[in-house]
């Protein structure tokens, strides 16, 4: 239930900063499929998830706590909001875009790491 209504402040939070920067710095969301950087990134993506799937099978079958199984999935999100980044500034620099999302990963990455070291 703790792990619940954290997740639920952690989101709402991230909502509310996303939001607010895009207001301050006039940023409107753009999409991959607006550049010819569309098949990289569904292609990158597609395979990471596949991956992460494949290897999601022997870390809950090892994993006896549940910590392993925690970790794999924020390395999971934490590559794939870098991967995001990484692309919005290779191919919508001009949106400035990217700000936005380094700015949503360095949250989520600290309340993971709060959430993993403080609270649990």
């Amino acid at each position: 239930m703790k792990f619940f209504l954290y997740l639920i402040i952690v989101a709402l939070i991230i909502f509310l900063v996303e939001r607010m920067l895009r207001k301050k710095l006039g940023i409107k969301h753009r999409y991959f499929s607006e550049t010819n950087g569309e098949k990289i990134y569904n292609w990158v993506k597609l395979s990471m998830l596949i991956v992460f799937i494949i290897g999601l099978i022997p870390v809950v079958s090892l994993d006896e706590y549940g910590e392993l199984f925690l970790w794999y999935i924020f390395s999971y999100l934490i590559l794939s909001n870098a991967f995001d980044t990484f692309m919005e500034w290779k191919y919508l620099k001009r949106s400035k875009q990217y700000v936005i999302s380094s700015t949503i990963w360095v949250i989520g990455l600290s309340a993971m790491l709060i959430y993993v070291f403080v609270l649990q």
